[in-house]
């Protein structure tokens, strides 16, 4: 079957800049060295550093073998390594502590979006029916819905996670993605540019950009903003990936 647009578009992006993650909520009786340390950890992946992190979330399972944030955190930097195996181990070790740790269960249904997305739906669907104020649930399964070309539903759910969360700048991001997925790429070009002219923003908020920017036919300052984080020739044949994909017959 043909992998759908949207679907590599997204792709794209996670590849300039890495998976989006969970945020890990932690138990108030953790010390707080792990605690800064698990903070550290996902502000260093979050910046695309997927080793630094990996290796402090270690550290910190070292100490506390059964802490399920730096499981999840392991998992996620496991992830944007691409260990998907380890990744999926940790994510299992961490539901094997605590079945309804929701971070956990976000983790192993991402690793299904890329070979059964109806799975990962459902999954992602079910995490929401336990918790359905998350905004993180809403947001993974916004996403799956725009990977599916699902333009509309998803973006009502982004607007519901903006209603609970106004200041996620991941929910405002995904929405001006799935904007210009779905026909309307100026539109989403300014709500990214704006994004991204507010401040210190990670790699996939200008990722995203750049997908908007050759949407809307910008490609060379589509290369400029990928040079924030890539070499010229890097930043170049991603934007040539991209322009191929536009000229591709829609998938049937």
């Amino acid at each position: 079957m043909n992998t759908p647009r949207a679907a590599a578009f997204f792709a794209i992006a996670a590849s300039l800049a890495g998976c989006g993650t969970a945020l890990d909520r932690q138990p108030a009786t953790m010390p707080d060295v792990n605690q800064h340390s698990l903070q550290a950890s996902r502000a260093a992946l979050a910046e695309g550093e997927a080793e630094t992190a990996l290796g402090i979330a270690m550290a910190v399972l070292t100490a506390q073998p059964h802490n399920v944030g730096a499981m999840v955190s392991a998992g996620n930097a496991q992830l944007q390594l691409g260990e998907r195996t380890a990744a999926k181990k940790s994510y299992e070790a961490a539901v094997a502590v605590n079945p309804r740790y929701v971070p956990a269960r976000l983790g192993l249904a991402k690793l299904k979006m890329r070979d059964d997305i109806k799975a990962a739906e459902a999954d992602f669907r079910a995490i929401v029916a336990s918790d359905p104020r998350n905004p993180m649930a809403l947001t993974d399964l916004a996403v799956v819905l725009d990977l599916q070309e699902r333009h509309k539903e998803a973006q009502a759910i982004y607007a519901q996670v903006l209603q609970l969360n106004p200041d996620l700048t991941s929910a405002k991001v995904d929405l001006a993605l799935s904007i210009a997925l779905s026909g309307d790429p100026v539109r989403a070009e300014q709500m990214l540019r704006d994004a991204s002219d507010s401040g210190s923003v990670p790699p996939k908020v200008r990722a995203d950009y750049a997908v908007a920017q050759v949407l809307a036919g910008h490609t060379k300052e589509a290369e400029e903003t990928l040079q924030q984080d890539l070499t010229p020739s890097e930043a170049h044949s991603s934007v040539e990936g991209m322009q191929a994909l536009m000229a591709a017959p829609a998938p049937k």
